[in-house]
């Protein structure tokens, strides 16, 4: 055999590959292509992104949030300073394909984002407990508005999680480690997983059902109450409309930015506990960030109080004295507790 016949395979097999030279080439190559590092770099491109996006908006928002109640009479309203702390607790970040920094990190990280979602699933339970009590009893609103009271409420929202997620650091239950095929800092699915359900379950349920009953409540007291007061006079009848109309858009922008940001990620850790599918665990977290950067909004937008704060903010007319008169608390629970008792002046 002639060196020709020998070297002309070679040559032809380096010119036109085959598919099935470059399966053999794959299947042979000492470090192949595996897990999430397989997908296109555009899908990791989009994500980066969108996160830079919803950093940036969610950041600015929050802090304009906060800026607003603290520089405004808002910061003497039980509700509003528990929006300024649902707004600091609202806080994005974003990732690498890889941890490069050392495991301490890593569990510190996984740890604050478990704490930080705690947060601000209480401080919406709070919210959705002190509008109740605004609405279906305003006479017990002042006894639980009271310094003390109030104090201890923001304490147990920022210290219970705290709590929970310092569990995994401490040795003490659970293990948080980087799980490279969702790209995470997580719950660690090889060891112990009643640490991850039962985290996820009492922060996703008790939550959801005690916003849920809150809301429903206040609903029907609002339905009740524009019944009863149908039987005044026109301008009872018509601002008795617009209140239900403002209550109605609110909670429903507020249930649906509640559900649409926590149960996908609720329901994809529960049902794909083992990360068989890692590309919903990557982007349902988006949802959430998402909704926590859409929070101000929801709780200020549709309040005239919090568009002069921001309004007051913005043209830096902060060192200036308001003489804008606030929508007075007692106003709304004379007029909550006439329309329960079905008082109504022509």
């Amino acid at each position: 055999m002639s060196v020709l016949e020998l070297t002309q395979p070679l040559n032809s097999h380096d010119k036109n590959v085959s598919p099935y030279d470059t399966n053999t080439n794959l299947t042979t190559d000492p470090t192949p292509c595996q897990g999430i590092k397989c997908y296109p770099d555009v899908v990791f491109h989009t994500a980066t992104g969108i996160t830079v996006v919803l950093t940036v908006f969610g950041t600015v928002g929050n802090i304009l949030t906060v800026l607003a109640i603290l520089t405004s009479r808002l910061r003497n309203n039980i509700n509003s300073i528990l929006i300024c702390n649902l707004s600091i607790a609202d806080a994005l970040a974003f990732y690498n394909r890889d941890w490069i920094f050392h495991d301490t990190l890593c569990e510190l990280q996984g740890a604050l984002r478990i704490w930080l979602i705690g947060v601000n699933m209480l401080l919406l339970s709070g919210i959705a407990f002190y509008r109740f009590l605004h609405v279906v009893h305003p006479q017990s609103q002042s006894r639980y508005s009271k310094t003390g009271w109030f104090v201890s409420v923001c304490i147990v929202c920022w210290a219970l999680p705290f709590v929970v997620c310092i569990c995994p650091v401490a040795g003490w239950w659970g293990s948080v480690h980087f799980e490279e095929r969702i790209l995470q800092c997580t719950f660690d699915s090889t060891t112990d997983k009643a640490y991850k359900i039962t985290t996820i379950t009492t922060g996703y349920f008790v939550p959801c059902t005690f916003i849920c009953v809150c809301y429903a409540r206040i609903g029907c007291v609002v339905f009740g109450s524009r019944q009863k007061t149908s039987r005044g006079s026109l301008y009872r009848k018509q601002k008795a409309r617009r209140e239900s109309f403002r209550l109605t858009g609110m909670m429903a922008l507020i249930f649906f930015g509640f559900l649409v940001g926590t149960t996908p990620f609720f329901i994809i850790n529960t049902v794909d506990s083992k990360l068989r599918y890692p590309m919903p665990h990557i982007w349902a977290p988006f949802l959430s960030w998402t909704m926590y950067g859409l929070n101000p909004i929801i709780y200020t937008v549709m309040d005239t109080n919090f568009q002069r704060a921001y309004h007051r903010l913005l043209l830096c007319k902060i060192f200036k004295q308001d003489t804008t008169n606030e929508v007075s608390i007692q106003d709304r629970k004379s007029s909550v507790i006439s329309a329960k008792n079905g008082k109504s002046n022509p």
